[in-house]
């Protein structure tokens, strides 16, 4: 995420018996490369309580096609939130399409993930389509999803995907997410920096 980027976030996640999900959050880019984060649960079911969690990512660009993701999320009460999810994903531009690959070290959920992603103009505006999957349940299982990044206005993204789970018992899920971008100037960074 670009430095001196605050992105306000809310999406919902429809499925498991047509019970919606809502979540908001923000992430900000920190530093060139370096982004944080938090998002939690909002509008809880009664006897569920809001949860917060802390994320952060740091892009490390080993050539100018090729970078290293390193990261961690899902900061935050294990006992509402799970446990953390430390992540690493190399991404490889390929000029027609990008690639992901990476692993996580979760407790109980190691394993590997993967995607592809292709950004278009549509309207003259961007169109990302973007797919991936990923193992979970101690590898023996996967939840695959596909989707697409839109921006119909500027400073605003709308993103929307559907996510595929083999467990036995898992639905099928839909999620939209809603994106407003602001960017600040160095000057005014600066300030929000020093809030922080």
């Amino acid at each position: 995420m670009p430095e001196s980027v605050l992105v306000f976030q809310c999406f919902t996640e429809l499925g498991n018996d047509n019970v919606s999900d809502h979540f908001a959050g923000f992430k900000y880019g920190l530093m060139k490369n370096v982004e944080v984060g938090f998002d939690g649960g909002i509008f809880p079911e009664k006897a569920k309580e809001e949860n917060l969690v802390l994320q952060g990512k740091i892009r490390l660009e080993l050539s100018d096609k090729l970078a290293l993701g390193l990261g961690v999320t899902n900061l935050g009460d294990r006992g509402r939130a799970g446990a953390e999810f430390p992540l690493a994903v190399l991404s490889q531009d390929l000029d027609f399409l990008r690639v992901h690959f990476g692993g996580t070290s979760q407790n109980d959920q190691e394993g590997f993930f993967g995607g592809l992603d292709k950004t278009i103009k549509f309207l003259d505006r961007e169109l990302m389509f973007r797919s991936d999957i990923i193992q979970v349940n101690n590898q023996n299982d996967t939840i695959s999803s596909l989707g697409s990044i839109y921006e119909p206005g500027d400073n605003f993204l709308v993103e929307s995907w559907a996510s595929f789970p083999t467990e036995s018992g898992k639905e099928e899920t839909f999620t939209i997410k809603l994106n407003y971008v602001i960017k600040f100037s160095k000057k005014v960074s600066l300030k929000c920096k020093l809030l922080f």
